[in-house]
């Protein structure tokens, strides 16, 4: 087990226990290496990837040891754990949509057309309006709107869940892109569905916003000929994408290449496999 994750572990035990809580100072790196058995190195990036998601904070002690603190607000612990986990974990592709349409379509229904997670919204539909996306840059983009329309429900422990399945949602619906007759066509309607939502969640309409999303969901695997509820996994991260969003993409576009290796080595370098 990586030891960001043994780390992670531990934590959760000793909160479930009682001997830890939320907001309190944790022994230093050179006591956790020791109590986890490891080298002082190992726990210094260990702890520094648990920082980068928002667990622990870090501080600079005595004698150049490091001091972490767990973070103070629940949610924002939660979500990099669920995170963390859905990153190391497998699952069915009916299992990551329908989480996703039960949490956006509960969010929807209970949203709040004058919460500030709209003019996130804005900004992010005008970015996805540009011409010059990369397909990678879009799908991230497209992701963060879905994330940013749980967010006017105001319960910061839904939009902790559905931003620990960021990357998942981002792999697979970059994996749909293969599956499509025509991606120039495919973008557009994903633009003019993200505008019809929110206008929508705008007008108060808050029924009419949740219809359209779980049909905006739910269509983007009918269009690809892709079936959720078949033993599908989640696929691998996503490649690099090209320079512009192509008016066309052969079927083949995303067929793993065994033989090719990752130059950069990052989760998002890799080839996508083709959902079969």
């Amino acid at each position: 087990m990586a030891t960001h994750r043994q780390v992670l572990q531990w934590l959760e035990n000793e909160l479930f226990d009682g001997n830890l809580v939320l907001g309190q100072q944790l022994p230093s790196d050179r006591d956790l290496a020791a109590i986890h058995r490891v080298s002082r190195a190992t726990m210094r990036e260990a702890l520094k990837t648990l920082e980068a998601q928002g667990i622990v904070r870090l501080f600079d002690g005595p004698r150049k040891s490091i001091l972490p603190m767990l973070v103070r607000e629940p949610a924002a612990s939660a979500g990099p754990a669920l995170q963390l986990h859905m990153a190391t974990s497998d699952y069915p592709l009916r299992d990551i949509v329908q989480t996703r349409v039960l949490l956006e379509t509960w969010a929807l229904e209970r949203a709040d057309p004058q919460h500030p997670a709209m003019a996130e919204l804005r900004g992010l539909l005008e970015q996805m309006a540009r011409e010059d996306l990369s397909l990678k840059e879009f799908h991230h983009l497209e992701v963060s709107f879905h994330i940013a329309l749980c967010k006017t429900a105001g319960n910061s422990v839904v939009s902790a869940l559905m931003s620990s399945l960021r990357d998942s949602i981002y792999e697979y619906t970059m994996a749909l892109v293969g599956h499509v007759p025509l991606w120039s066509a495919t973008s557009e309607r994903l633009r003019a569905e993200h505008r019809a939502i929110y206008s929508a969640l705008e007008a108060g309409d808050r029924t009419l916003a949740a219809r359209l999303v779980a049909e905006h969901v739910e269509y983007q695997y009918q269009e690809a000929g892709v079936d959720p509820d078949q033993e599908q996994r989640t696929p691998g991260p996503a490649p690099d994408a090209p320079t512009a969003l192509p008016t066309a993409l052969p079927e083949d576009a995303f067929e793993p290449d065994p033989g090719q290796e990752d130059p950069a080595g990052g989760p998002d370098r890799r080839d996508v496999p083709r959902i079969a």
